[in-house]
């Protein structure tokens, strides 16, 4: 056990110093702002209502996972990749002020990526929420896609 403390102990710097390092990274590539979070809780909230809405259509949470249709493998698999492909996205528009050499562009480019994300974001939530049950929000779903143009 103490072997276990002092291996601990040992290791926290470099843990601290590589957590640090790749926040940084992170920062520099993606420059994350309110609208790169918002993007981010609305990729969380469309998990939980991909997971509401699949337990509804099988007749609640355990009956859900008893045929395989919740899986932790699945839902990460398919929510990792969406976010490395916004973190992809979110990259591209944060460097185009170095390309272009304007903040006017990259400020521009952002608020266009993460706009658009968030609408399809805000739409996948909606048909989410009417799959498990919220047919109110049908007007709704059928103004959004008209708006931004999106067609199934």
């Amino acid at each position: 056990m103490q072997l276990l403390a002092h291996t601990i102990e040992t290791l926290r710097p470099r843990l601290v110093r590589a957590i640090a390092l790749l926040w940084s990274a992170f920062c520099y590539l993606v420059e994350p702002d309110a609208a790169f979070l918002a993007v981010m809780i609305a990729v969380m909230l469309d998990l939980v209502t991909k997971l509401v809405a699949i337990s509804a259509a099988e007749g609640g949470l355990v009956p859900a996972i008893a045929k395989g249709e919740l899986s932790s493998k699945k839902a990460f698999r398919g929510t990792s990749i969406k976010l490395v492909a916004y973190f992809v996205l979110g990259v591209l528009s944060a460097q185009v002020q170095y390309v272009v050499q304007t903040e006017v562009a990259a400020i521009l480019s952002q608020t266009l990526i993460y706009g658009f994300l968030f609408a399809v974001e805000s739409i996948s939530i909606i048909e989410n929420l009417i799959a498990a049950g919220l047919h109110q929000l049908k007007p709704l779903l059928a103004r959004l896609k008209r708006d931004i143009g999106h067609e199934d």
